[in-house]
């Protein structure tokens, strides 16, 4: 594997248990984390002290979201990452994991590893009709996804990386995800 120069590194991944087959990609790294969104200013700050920018959970082409609670309970989202922050990232390495953010990332030519539509939960996969497709399916997706994502982040080669080995024999989800994966520099 080649290796990427050092970099520091920003993790934004906004607290939501649907998405925490994800915390695997960053811990044990000496990076900075942010689970519970900050300010606009305060996250503009962090954006700049850092070279690379990962986010990660659910969003759409509009950016990243963040859940709001109301005690346990989710009850809607707000974005944490969207248009007003384009500017900033687009300075960056990035890796951006959420639904779509193939259509964030190339409308506003951000560099860096993204992803497009993945299906990382059972209703994903029915409203794509990834028949036929199992709970376990959809587990070892989960899980091969963060550890080859976390294997090859500092690689220059990241994308090839990921195509060759987030792989198995008859995984529908598998199949579908990897077909959304992408790396550009503009």
């Amino acid at each position: 594997m080649h290796k990427i120069k050092i970099m520091k590194t920003l993790v934004l991944h906004p607290t939501d248990s649907t998405t925490d087959f994800l915390k695997d990609i960053y811990s044990g790294k000496d990076w900075t984390i942010v689970n519970t969104p900050p300010s606009k200013s305060a996250l503009t700050k962090l954006i700049k002290e850092h070279d690379r920018i990962i986010m990660l959970g659910h969003g759409t082409e509009k950016g990243l979201l963040t859940p709001i609670y109301r005690g346990n309970v989710k009850v809607n989202f707000r974005f944490i990452i969207d248009s007003s922050f384009v500017y900033l990232l687009r300075q960056k390495e990035c890796v951006c994991i959420w639904c779509n953010t193939d259509q964030f990332v190339e409308k506003y030519k951000i560099n860096g590893f993204y992803t497009g539509m993945i299906i990382s939960e059972y209703d994903e996969a029915l409203m794509f009709s990834i028949y036929p497709f199992t709970e376990k399916d959809i587990n070892e997706s989960n899980t091969l996804f963060q550890e080859c994502v976390k294997k090859s982040i500092d690689s220059a080669y990241m994308l090839n990386e990921m195509i060759t080995n987030y792989n198995t024999d008859n995984n529908p989800i598998i199949n579908f995800n990897k077909q959304n994966l992408y790396k550009k520099i503009w």
